[in-house]
């Protein structure tokens, strides 16, 4: 089937826009294809970059296979930003990279991609595709215009706020899914495919990964990261955080960053739409099938398993495998339309990242880079120190999963901090959250689901996402710094064996307790 048709068969079914609600024509034009001069000159000067770094002497501290990495690395984030070639293909230079430069044994070099994460978010997106068969995107989609309005600002939002909140309580990847979709069949009626895409669409792409990806911070529910988190620091410190615990320091700030996200895609893609047409808003829907009953069942079924995974130690993969081998027994959609329709270069990708992640954990070199930045921050009072860890948080886990960010981080940070005398539980916690600022599509799973519909590119992304973390990351000096005094963290000091109450800019030591 030719792309003209299937483009054909994705519009099946759906009024052909009219002229007075296609909106493409309001924001810029379609860009051209890249030229072969163009992908030949950025893969030289990507080859080029790598073996500069190569030559360079192997810093003190650095392995020499760290040294590798990072001279392979920037050659793969160069080819990855300006998109020379598929982003498929470089996905697949990574794992052969690591394999030919002797960076990782050749089997450990491509497990990532079946890593259980990679085949979590296979199962995320497959279900995206699979609700996309059915009239559940419109539905919600209809919901949240009630919500949100025909206001374009208010409807982004509602949306942002939404996502970041219901992200809070199931895995952000989920929401994402769930929303992304929801958003498409507005996006067909207003003539905007990815070939169309502009301001609006990109807003609205992005909205909802980078809002889902800040609730995923706010409890041990949401992502990975904030279970690691706890887990590295009570094996660091012996200070173990439950889950109340955990919610009350970080959900507040979560929200608030939810915010700080929306006034950054408001700065960098703000729609030139103000008011969404009437023609687009769904004001009646047909009755459920039987098989969207079906669906719809299997679907809270399965949301609701992730939720209680802490509690079933089920992985989150098998359930998402549960929930793609339930809906195909009992043929509720197309299995041969769900692999065609099957974004398979975002797959490549996210499992090209964390074979990147792995070996950065491996090589030494997350750890290399970490030490080298810390320094800078010794002395300052805790916000002060909490914002620069931000800021290297962001950085490593634009190359790995958030998840093994964290895990990556938490122990190096810590000891740190408690050898410049600062409290380290504020530290340890900034680093979850701060590892939702990704600065690349392959940081975290919300991030490449979205980048897989194909209505922006990482440099446009990279532009929203260094907004972002400049904004969130000056909030986060203020809110933290004033939220978690307020609600009486421990400040204690010396890897927690000191009792002290966490002040706005310090800490006050507090007597022994008595005998």
């Amino acid at each position: 089937m030719s792309d003209k048709e299937k483009e054909g068969k994705i519009h099946e079914g759906l009024p052909p826009p009219p002229e007075e609600i296609s909106m493409a024509a309001i924001e810029e034009g379609e860009k051209p294809p890249k030229s072969m001069k163009y992908a030949l000159t950025w893969v030289v000067i990507s080859v080029v970059a790598g073996i500069a770094i190569y030559l360079i002497p192997t810093p003190e501290g650095l392995s020499d296979r760290g040294h590798r990495f990072l001279a392979l690395l920037v050659t793969i984030l160069i080819l990855w930003t300006s998109e020379c070639i598929s982003i498929g293909i470089t996905a697949i230079a990574v794992g052969a990279g690591l394999a030919f430069f002797n960076i990782q044994p050749v089997a450990k070099a491509w497990q990532s991609y079946a890593h259980q994460a990679v085949v979590f978010v296979f199962t995320i997106i497959m279900m995206g595709v699979v609700i996309a068969q059915t009239t559940l995107p419109s539905r919600v989609m209809n919901w949240v215009l009630k919500v949100g309005g025909t206001s374009v600002k208010k409807l982004s939002f509602t949306l942002c706020m939404s996502a970041c909140f219901l992200a809070a309580w199931t895995h952000d990847a989920a929401i994402t899914i769930i929303l992304l979709f929801s958003l498409l069949p507005m996006f067909l009626k207003m003539g905007l495919t990815p070939a169309k895409s502009n301001n609006f669409t990109k807003h609205f792409l992005l909205v909802v990964p980078l809002g889902a990806a800040c609730g995923g911070g706010a409890t041990f529910v949401g992502s990975g990261r904030s279970p690691a988190a706890a887990e590295m620091f009570a094996q660091v410190t012996g200070y173990n955080i439950g889950f109340l615990e955990y919610a009350l320091y970080q959900f507040l700030p979560s929200m608030v960053y939810g915010v700080g996200t929306w006034i950054a895609l408001m700065l960098v893609f703000p729609p030139k739409i103000k008011e969404l047409p009437t023609a687009v808003v769904v004001t009646k829907q047909p009755p459920l099938t039987k098989n969207e009953k079906a669906l719809t069942f299997i679907l809270f079924a399965t949301l609701a398993l992730w939720m209680i995974g802490d509690v079933t130690k089920v992985h989150v993969s098998i359930v998402g495998a549960g929930f793609v081998i339930a809906v195909m027994l009992f043929n509720l959609v197309s299995w041969k339309k769900c692999l065609n329709e099957f974004p398979w270069n975002p797959m490549m990708v996210f499992g090209s990242g964390f074979a990147l992640g792995i070996a950065m954990l491996d090589t030494g070199a997350g750890k290399w880079i970490a030490e080298q930045t810390f320094p800078i921050f010794e002395g300052a009072a805790w916000p002060v120190v909490s914002f620069g860890v931000g800021w290297i948080s962001a950085i490593i886990t634009s190359f790995m999963a958030n998840a093994a960010a964290t895990a990556l981080m938490v122990p190096v940070v810590v000891p740190m901090a408690d050898l410049a005398g600062t409290p380290t539980l504020p530290i340890a916690l900034t680093v979850p959250l701060a590892t939702t600022f990704v600065l690349l599509v392959i940081g975290c799973p919300p991030t490449l689901i979205a980048y897989g519909f194909g209505y922006f590119t990482q440099i446009e992304a990279f532009k929203v996402f260094l907004m972002r973390t400049i904004i969130c990351l000056s909030m986060a000096t203020a809110v933290q710094a004033i939220w978690w005094s307020m609600i009486g963290m421990p400040g204690n000091l010396d890897m927690m064996a000191t009792p002290a109450k966490l002040l706005p800019f310090g800490v006050e030591v507090l007597p022994p307790p008595a005998p």
